[in-house]
């Protein structure tokens, strides 16, 4: 089957408001002060299709005791019958959104990207050698094919400027464009799931994007 390729363009919309990190966002904001706070209310400042997400991270958090169950609510279903919900109280409230496999253990997805752009923005110009030996840590090893590659999105998308051409065993050497500092979180690389009418030769509906894991 021949594969396609498409060159998908991104214009000026509303932001996303879905994902790890917004939810954890949310979360902060509903638990400040000891406040108590439901799925639905996460769900209010969201714009996912439907609550999964939402549900699937509150359970990591419970099983990391990062939030703890303090009541249940009752309440019905528009068209009969009752539904039970669960009333949070965050217990730990970390700036950055903490990383949790389903068991409640550390989960290392993310964590090099993270490790990576930490370093860029701290180096004035890296090679890829230099970059992954300095982005790695005793919990998370960042090879240098994983540098390669994030640095090649960061290039592609205009975050980046090359300083020196690599040339056979002389390195290719980058720095940080100042106007592309956008901040401590990193850049991630997405995976857009999509439909595409060969027919209409257009993308149908709206893509789907997920992270990558690195």
């Amino acid at each position: 089957m021949m594969s396609i390729q498409l060159e998908m363009r991104v214009t000026a919309s509303k932001p996303i408001y879905r994902g790890h990190d917004h939810y954890w966002s949310v979360i902060r904001e509903l638990g400040k002060n000891g406040a108590h706070f439901t799925k639905r209310e996460i769900g209010l400042r969201s714009n996912d299709r439907n609550d999964r997400a939402i549900g699937d991270f509150l359970k990591r958090l419970l099983a990391a005791n990062f939030v703890e169950v303090v009541d249940q609510i009752t309440a019905p279903f528009p068209h009969g019958g009752y539904h039970t919900h669960n009333v949070y109280r965050l217990l730990k409230r970390p700036s950055v959104t903490p990383i949790i496999n389903r068991d409640g253990t550390r989960g290392t997805q993310g964590l090099a990207q993270r490790n990576l752009w930490r370093t860029i923005r701290i180096l004035s110009q890296f090679d890829l050698q230099e970059l992954a030996l300095l982005s790695s840590t005793p919990e998370i090893e960042v090879p240098r094919s994983t540098a390669k590659k994030y640095v090649s999105f960061l290039s592609d998308a205009g975050y980046l400027q090359i300083m020196r051409k690599g040339r056979g065993s002389i390195a290719q050497i980058w720095r940080l464009k100042a106007s592309m500092n956008t901040g401590p979180k990193p850049p991630k690389i997405l995976s857009t799931k999509v439909v595409y009418d060969a027919n209409l030769k257009k993308v149908m509906g709206t893509p789907v994007a997920e992270e990558l894991a690195a």
